[in-house]
């Protein structure tokens, strides 16, 4: 019997055992049979650099952990006691992790001195200018791909205490004004939560959406009325490398007008084919890092969609319109600062906030209603490291991971890395892809290296740190 039938039977089978339980959103036989995506990622070379490391310090990737920074108990179902909420993350400790990360990518003493460090860097590299001026807007893209504006659900987006601690610094260290901050996700609108998080404390903060705001339920605090909430205005402002798109082309006015951009994703894989629970679709792709982070800035992410789906386009070392995403002048190549939020990772596109088992967490994963979280911050001053760094955390959390009905609990699907060494290489990639951007060829967006063990998490720059080239990794674990 071939991989593929094999697959359908298991999956016939696991549709009819969920029908018989009743989940909500289960597949049936035959829609599970015809998901053949193969679930089989895994990284081929270890310690073998791939491209032209960035940052200050090049390479280097910030992982901070406190285990009591998140503590939501785990009930899916409550609408009283969800993830996203105060009484369920110290925000406190998400600040000091964020002081942290931010003082190791720069050396500096001082989160002060830190922000004039990224600045001056990012200066020297694109602008010719090394210190912020005053009514330059820094705009920050926030992964809220399960953003509901009425009614939160307890799936996974950016946390609004991490959102929070990166308005703060920006406020009180790198001395933006408010009212020249703009958060946003342009394909999802923001949930209250979140909103009043920030506006409750920075009033003048702008956010930027996909839909017009709701009268109701998006009103601001302070001033009682629709104030600092925006529709997305389109218009062009990307290209791409191997095919002209219609709607992908168009980007918010907003966020073109911005001279900084700060990214905050999500530790996130993108696919997972026992979805039933979740929604019942298994997704397109490998992860939901930072380069797919800018999914969430264009008007029509829906037509890239074939593209990276590994069952059509996303075949082995094809073209990547992350590439172009991440060079762009308007989106990628404004970005100063890279994070990932891994207070409650996930899974898939859709999905509730995830235990991870394994080294360094530990959590425990049964019974899932339970206070243990990955509770980790990432951040880098190279977006491709970062990425990589991303993705071999979530692999490390494939292994000896078996739910109760026999299923991995996360998968990472096929050709996960591949856009990183597109990334990595864009000046001779894998594909063959001639990426361009203004008219000039893409150089290398960074470095992209698999670590050499889940036991002791080591890049080159760890392992030799006078001769190495790729990735150095320092964790910061708090033990409290």
């Amino acid at each position: 019997m071939t991989h593929d039938s094999t697959r359908r039977e298991m999956l016939k089978a696991t549709a009819a055992s969920l029908a018989l339980m009743g989940i909500p959103g289960a597949l049936d036989s035959a829609a599970l049979a015809e998901i053949i995506t193969k679930y089989n990622y895994a990284p081929k070379q270890r310690n073998l650099p791939m491209g032209t490391a960035r940052g200050i310090y090049p390479g280097r990737v910030v992982w901070a952990r406190d285990p009591k920074a998140a503590h939501w108990s785990g009930d899916r179902e409550s609408v009283t006691d969800q993830w996203w909420m105060d009484k369920n993350t110290d925000q406190a400790r998400v600040d000091a992790m964020t002081s942290q990360l931010l003082r190791k990518i720069t050396g500096a003493a001082k989160d002060d001195d830190a922000w004039r460090a990224i600045f001056t860097y990012y200066g020297k590299r694109y602008k010719g200018t090394n210190a912020y001026r005053a009514g330059e807007v820094v705009a920050v893209k926030v992964n809220l791909n399960n953003s509901k504006p009425v009614v939160p659900t307890n799936l996974v987006n950016v946390s609004p205490q991490v959102t929070l601690a990166v308005v703060r610094q920006l406020v009180n260290h790198a001395h933006v004004a408010p009212q020249d901050i703009l958060v946003y996700d342009a394909q999802r609108n923001i949930y209250p939560g979140l909103l009043d998080k920030i506006w409750n404390e920075y009033k003048d903060v702008r956010f930027v959406q996909r839909d017009a705001p709701d009268p109701e339920h998006q009103k601001h605090p302070a001033y009682g009325k629709i104030y600092g909430l925006e529709q997305a205005h389109w218009v062009e402002g990307q290209s791409y490398s191997a095919d002209h798109f219609d709607n992908a082309r168009f980007i918010p006015q907003q966020v073109k007008d911005a001279t900084y951009l700060v990214n905050v994703a999500l530790v996130k894989a993108h696919s997972y084919p026992y979805a039933a629970a979740e929604g019942g679709d298994e997704g397109q792709t490998g992860v939901t890092l930072t380069g797919k982070n800018h999914f969430g800035s264009i008007k029509g992410p829906g037509e890239l969609h074939s593209i990276i789906n590994t069952n059509q386009g996303g075949t082995p070392h094809a073209y990547s319109p992350i590439v172009d995403l991440s060079a762009s002048a308007n989106l990628g190549a404004k970005t100063i600062l890279y994070m990932l939020d891994g207070l409650y990772c996930a899974r898939r596109h859709m999905s509730y906030p995830l235990h991870f088992p394994n080294a360094p967490f530990f959590n425990r994963v049964e019974p899932y209603e339970n206070p243990e979280w990955p509770a980790s911050i990432l951040a880098s001053l190279d977006g491709v490291a970062l990425d990589s760094v991303g993705l071999d955390i979530l692999y490390s959390q494939t292994k000896n991971n078996v739910d109760e009905n026999g299923h991995p609990r996360i998968l990472i699907r096929e050709n996960a890395d591949d856009y990183l060494m597109e990334e990595a290489l864009a000046d001779h990639p894998p594909s063959g892809t001639s990426y361009q951007q203004g008219g000039k060829p893409v150089a290398s967006l960074g470095v992209f290296e698999h670590w050499d063990s889940e036991e002791s998490r080591q890049y080159s720059r760890n392992r030799d740190p006078r001769h190495g080239k790729g990735i150095e990794l320092i964790y910061l674990p708090v033990i409290s």
